[in-house]
């Protein structure tokens, strides 16, 4: 089972152009404050920007950024829409808005930066 699969993450939508994954706050995903933990939002975000920038590339995290500008409440279900900004050759960025449902308020804006490299092939023997 993978992280994504443990904190109940499903991918709704994945193309280069744009992808979606979502889930549902749980009271496991709480702060002290009882809204979302911040490390929540960031893994939703961060898995959708994981599944985006690897679709055409081999892509590893150089660099990312979350603001948050809401909280997430226990039950909300939290949508990450992830966009490329810029793709090059070896570097590509992205933009991920964490939304309250897939047209909601954003919640939280993330950003990242990615080196990629060209997926290797597999040669027969």
């Amino acid at each position: 089972m993978s992280y994504a699969d443990t904190l109940g993450m499903r991918v709704l939508e994945t193309t280069p152009g744009r992808t979606c994954v979502t889930l549902t706050v749980t009271r496991g995903g709480l702060n002290m404050h009882g809204t979302a933990h911040g490390g929540l939002l960031f893994s939703l975000a961060d898995e959708a920007f994981a599944v985006i920038s690897n679709l055409e590339a081999q892509a590893v995290a150089v660099e990312t950024h979350l603001s948050f500008f809401r909280p997430a409440r226990e039950g909300d279900r939290l949508v990450a829409v992830a966009t490329p900004e810029r793709v090059g050759r070896t570097l590509a960025t992205y933009r991920v808005e964490v939304r309250r449902g897939e047209e909601g308020e954003v919640l939280a804006l993330f950003s990242g930066t990615v080196s990629r490299r060209e997926k290797e092939t597999s040669t027969p023997p």
